[in-house]
């Protein structure tokens, strides 16, 4: 039993408090997602089995002394070791399969993609940094900027210092999941044997990868105050992921339509004529569902994403769009929108109240606002009537997944 107390680094007697908090550091550590080691593996599991016994030994130590009973230690390891190993190993595979699915999403690629560009990048950002007090000094002939600027100094220091530590392994962020080969496999491979047919494209064979989605149910919420600052909210929740049968047509017209929004996007970020990035980023948005929306015509494929198309969701982007509508100026002489200098704190004050409009929207009395209006597969249907939701009411997350699940 002490190999398990040193597996957790703790003391033989440790309260469940101290091991739990011991579990949640180490695991932490060598979780395989932070810790790319060759025995962050066999640690990981370690450090869960080890958590697993010594929560089983404490609790049933105290059960035994308050019925007056003695402590049988070898009936315990016979009940709880293979518990744990069993337990520890489901743990892990259930994060193996996580993970799998969340590179197979798509999105760790586009995330290591972003560092990557980053890493390009911030040299530059540093000699930006140290150069611009320099520039500054020149330009006005005088040392004075060089004292209030020197932050500026410290920040592409720090930069610099960040890079050159990292200098062995600075480009070697991570290997990207998808490769060429496996792209041309999605598109090419198909599965002849299936006899379903897809639901985005009638009289068409579901004979390519199926549309996920993932759907949450709320049970109930937990609120935890240990102090100032120490407030938690932990949910209680259960996912539901529905597959949607899919032709290749489908797969190749859906995957064609969120190339054409993201490019769109990013076209319209760059050179749309307005001052504000905000109204640059509504133009993108507005374009390019008018350029998927006349590619899913012209090819006769329904959206994979109408069920994102809801009475809530009309309501919510027209209370966004009013308010920006609202603090900003309109220019048609010059075809430009000059927002309120405030609008920084407007859209933070906003992604506060969005939640709040969000569980406003989506109490039970008013839950049908969120089904969704167009025509759906009948597996998503059920679960909508089953009170399910898109994500959790949270700040931030209830502004971003629908985005994010529009465009990808």
């Amino acid at each position: 039993m002490n190999q398990y107390y040193k597996i957790l680094e703790i003391d033989e007697d440790s309260s469940i408090d101290e091991i739990k908090q011991a579990y949640r550091r180490l695991a932490k550590r060598y979780h395989p997602d932070v810790n790319k080691s060759s025995e962050a593996h066999e640690k990981f599991i370690a450090i869960n089995e080890a958590y697993e016994v010594l929560l089983h030994q404490v609790t049933y130590i105290q059960a035994q002394s308050e019925d007056g009973q003695q402590f049988d230690y070898e009936e315990f390891i016979r009940e709880v070791r293979e518990d744990a190993r069993r337990q520890a190993r489901m743990r892990y595979e259930k994060f193996e399969r996580e993970h799998k699915a969340f590179r197979q999403s798509g999105l760790y690629d586009i995330g290591l993609l972003l560092k990557y560009i980053g890493r390009i990048f911030i040299p530059f950002l540093a000699l930006a940094l140290i150069g611009l007090p320099v520039f500054v000094c020149f330009s006005e002939r005088s040392i004075a900027p060089f004292f209030y600027l020197f932050f500026f100094w410290v920040a592409g220091g720090i930069l610099f210092f960040d890079v050159f530590q990292k200098r062995k392994n600075y480009f070697r962020v991570g290997k990207f999941y998808y490769s060429l080969q496996k792209l041309l496999e999605f598109y090419t491979l198909t599965n002849e044997s299936v006899s379903e047919e897809c639901f985005y494209c009638k009289g068409l064979k579901a004979n390519s990868i199926p549309y996920r989605i993932t759907l949450v149910k709320l049970k109930s919420i937990q609120l935890q105050n240990e102090g100032p600052m120490q407030h938690y909210a932990r949910y209680n929740r259960k996912e539901y992921t529905i597959s949607t049968p899919r032709s290749q047509k489908a797969f190749i017209v859906h995957s064609f339509a969120s190339v054409i929004k993201v490019f769109t996007i990013l076209f319209a970020l760059i050179f749309l004529p307005f001052h504000s990035f905000i109204w640059r980023f509504i133009g993108g948005m507005g374009l390019s569902w008018l350029l998927a929306s006349l590619i899913l015509w012209f090819t006769a494929t329904h959206s994979k994403t109408s069920y994102l198309f809801s009475y809530g969701m009309i309501i919510k982007i027209f209370i966004w769009l009013g308010v920006f509508i609202l603090i900003s100026k309109f220019d048609f002489t010059k075809c430009d929108i000059i927002i309120s200098k405030y609008v920084n704190l407007i859209v933070m004050i906003m992604v506060f109240a969005d939640s709040f409009i969000e569980q406003a929207l989506n109490s039970p009395k008013k839950i049908h606002l969120f089904k969704p209006l167009l025509k759906k597969d009948q597996n998503i249907a059920e679960y909508f009537e089953k009170n399910c939701r898109l994500y959790l009411e949270i700040p931030f997350w209830t502004t971003v997944n629908p985005i994010i699940r529009w465009i990808f």
